[in-house]
């Protein structure tokens, strides 16, 4: 009899070898995008992804919902009531897709209006205009198709999830990579990226229907749960919105500060910064339906604590030796990728934005929770205050680090004088997002939620002697280590840094419990 397959540890597995493959796939992919879009065209294409990206906000949270009622549901074995939340969930999300078309098509004809005192040239903001319009239809067909998707998550079928995933990556790249070589461009970037979304959504209704046996109910909804889950939306909603205008903000300052081409240089660093938030993400969005089901279920704070706990020092590990690593080599690589000099820019940009992602990742669990226990209130408020602090910082930083970039002219030439105003934007992110991130969520955390804050931070802080080494080898590395602008290079200090970084946090940091994580595996393999 087959072994049944461990859906979370295949899956955890599987989102980094996804990462891995997309971090890879990047390396090919975006410095030819750079090289055939230019950089103008590159930078109107990445200011109009985050305007689009405020249309998806008109889900207003309800995949969490979803994952919450669905776990209720399932805690009690009803299975008429998930087949009417299945119906409810795919009406909702299929009006709010006609929506989101409607809205886009609104904003694309205006978009002469709202781009038009910018500093985009009046063919960069026609070229935004016809971007925004299959960007528009693209997040649209995502609405009802994300309910088969949230199926999938909290019924836990992470190794299809995963594998679909990992499809979207690697095939995106090996089609586009021979059409931007053939001469298209952004216009058909988007279109590939609308044939994908329709191509995983098929998979995802068919797996739903056929493996899972997704049932429906439509007709009349009860009136009192739909209440209810619009009470336990709408903050998630807040949560989403603020969070979305939080990091996607900057590019849209600079595109009415600077231009094009600023854009262009923060979007390197921010796009590394978007890699290394979706690492820290990966362990506990896993763990998601397991901590609604085990709130539901009653479990103590103690136990939550416990889970809380352990899933961060697993993301402190992986987090910091990102962060370190890319102080080693980063400077190298972001040459490389961005194919100039002036995208070193882009490195110092990135530092910004990992520092406090740290501090955020480490405790991603704890938002799950709270929403589990329906007190996800506060959180949104917080961060509706961090990003008007964003927003308060970011303008004024932009100008006073673009205005400091006229005494580097000659180091980095005219064309990216501008993008200096990228660093300024990037350090007020990171200073509203630390303050918001640590003293007042964590004291949310201890006074209302019940978690040990005080136990989290000192587990944490009993793994930074394991720090000190690779903190020191990571500042050598950068500094005096001789490396050239070449993958090479920074392939063969970074092993170099990785090597460093096991060795001390093995002895320094890590818990019988994280040692046996990567011992297990290899006992597996030698017995077989």
């Amino acid at each position: 009899m087959a072994r049944p397959v461990n859906q979370l540890k295949f899956g955890a597995i599987l989102s980094y070898v996804s990462m891995g493959m997309g971090i890879v796939a990047s390396l090919v992919y975006t410095p030819i995008m750079l090289q055939m879009l230019g950089s103008q065209e590159f930078g109107v294409y990445n200011l109009v992804l985050p305007i689009v990206s405020y249309l998806n906000l008109l889900s207003f949270g309800l995949g969490s919902t979803y994952t919450r009622y669905y776990s209720r549901y399932r805690v009690n074995d009803d299975a008429e009531g998930i087949a009417r939340l299945n119906g409810m969930f795919l009406t909702i999300y299929s009006a709010l897709g006609v929506l989101v078309l409607i809205l886009g098509a609104i904003i694309a004809g205006g978009i002469d209006v709202l781009l038009g005192s910018s500093k985009l040239t009046p063919e960069e903001i026609s070229l935004a205009r016809t971007l925004m319009y299959i960007l528009s239809v693209n997040a649209a067909v995502s609405f009802p198709i994300s309910v088969f998707e949230s199926n999938v998550m909290v019924n836990e079928q992470y190794l299809f999830q995963k594998l679909v995933a990992i499809g979207k990556t690697v095939f995106n790249p090996l089609v586009m990579i021979p059409l931007l070589l053939a001469g298209f461009r952004s216009i058909t970037m988007v279109s590939m990226t609308l044939f994908f979304t329709l191509l995983s959504g098929v998979l995802n209704i068919l797996f739903c229907c056929k493996k899972l046996g997704m049932k429906f109910r439509f007709g009349r909804f009860d009136a009192v749960p739909i209440k209810e889950m619009l009470g336990y939306t709408f903050y998630i909603f807040i949560g989403i919105l603020v969070d979305q205008i939080n990091w996607s903000m900057d590019r849209i300052v600079l595109g009415f500060q600077v231009g094009s081409t600023a854009i262009s240089v923060y979007t390197i660093g921010s796009q590394l910064h978007q890699y290394y938030l979706n690492m820290s993400n990966s362990i506990s969005g896993l763990l998601t339906p397991r901590v609604h089901r085990l709130v539901a279920a009653g479990s103590s704070d103690k136990e939550l604590t416990a889970l809380f706990t352990r899933i961060g020092r697993l993301q402190f590990l992986l987090l910091m030796m990102i962060l370190l690593g890319f102080v080693a080599v980063g400077l190298p690589f972001t040459i490389c990728w961005g194919g100039s000099e002036a995208y070193s820019i882009s490195y110092y940009i990135a530092i910004m934005l990992f520092v406090p992602t740290v501090f955020q990742a480490i405790q991603t669990l704890g938002i799950e929770i709270q929403r589990a226990k329906n007190m996800h209130k506060f959180r949104s408020m917080v961060y509706l205050g961090v990003t008007i602090a964003n927003l308060a910082l970011s303008i004024p930083l932009g100008y006073w680090f673009a205005g400091f970039a006229n005494d580097v002219t000659a180091t980095f030439g005219n064309e990216f004088i501008g993008s200096f105003a990228g660093l300024g934007c990037a350090l007020g992110t990171a200073i509203a997002s630390l303050f918001g991130n640590v003293p007042l969520m964590n004291w949310y955390y201890r006074k209302h939620i019940g978690l040990g804050i005080g136990s989290f931070w000192k587990s944490i802080c009993t793994m930074l002697p394991g720090m000190i080494v690779p903190t020191f080898a990571a500042i050598a590395i950068a500094v005096w280590a001789p490396m050239r602008n070449s993958y090479f290079d920074v392939v063969l200090w970074g092993a170099i840094f990785v090597l460093i970084y096991v060795v001390s946090v093995w002895f320094f940091s890590m818990n019988r419990y994280e040692k046996d994580l990567l011992i297990a595996p290899l006992r597996r393999i030698l017995k077989r």
